[in-house]
C-alpha cells in the first residue's frame, strides 16, 4: 500500500508525452437554472495536443473553460456547465454533433441556440509537459518506547 502511494506522486509527474494533431472540436453548454442550452458549430482546432498512448485532447477542460467564460460572460447566461466534443474524422464528430442537437432540440423545456464560428471559435491551448523531477520520500517517525523499553506504535493510546 505504501509502496502505491509512493508511486503515484511520480507517475503524475511523469506526464503525458504529446504531439500536435489537427482535431475537430464542437462544444455544448446546459445551466441548471436556465431554459436555453448552446451547442457550436463544428471547428477545427489545427494545432491541439494529443496524448499519444490514448489519443486524449490535452488538457480538454481548458476548452470547455473557453465556451463557458463566453457563455457567462457575453450571453450572460451564469451557472453554465460546458463540455466539449471531439475527434479526428470530421464526418463522425458531425454524427455525434447532429445526434447531440436531435437530442436537445427534442427536449421539452428547453430552447437549443446555434453558436457559429463567428459568434465563438475555440482556440488552439498551449501544451506545457510537466518537468520529470525527483519527488522525495516522506520521512518516517521513529517509534516509542514505552516505559518497559518496549516499542510501541506512534497511535496514541485512549
Amino acid at each position: 500500500m505504501a509502496l502505491l502511494l509512493l508511486a503515484l506522486p511520480l507517475a503524475a509527474v511523469a506526464g503525458p508525452q504529446a504531439r500536435l494533431q489537427r482535431v475537430y472540436i464542437f462544444g455544448f453548454a446546459a445551466s441548471f437554472t436556465d431554459s436555453i442550452a448552446y451547442q457550436t458549430d463544428v471547428q477545427m482546432l489545427d494545432s491541439a495536443w494529443i496524448e499519444s498512448k490514448h489519443g486524449f485532447l490535452v488538457d480538454r477542460a481548458l476548452y470547455g473553460l473557453q465556451m463557458q467564460y463566453y457563455v457567462e460572460g457575453q450571453l450572460k447566461n451564469s451557472n453554465s456547465i460546458c463540455t466539449v466534443f471531439y475527434h479526428k474524422n470530421p464526418r463522425k464528430l458531425q454524427k455525434l454533433w447532429n445526434k447531440v442537437q436531435k437530442r436537445y432540440a427534442k427536449a421539452e423545456g428547453l430552447k437549443l441556440k446555434p453558436l457559429s464560428k463567428e459568434q465563438f471559435a475555440f482556440s488552439c491551448e498551449e501544451y506545457k509537459p510537466i518537468i520529470n523531477e525527483e519527488v522525495p520520500a516522506p520521512a518516517q517517525q521513529p517509534k516509542r518506547q514505552d516505559k518497559q523499553g518496549r516499542k510501541s506504535s506512534n497511535k496514541t493510546k485512549k
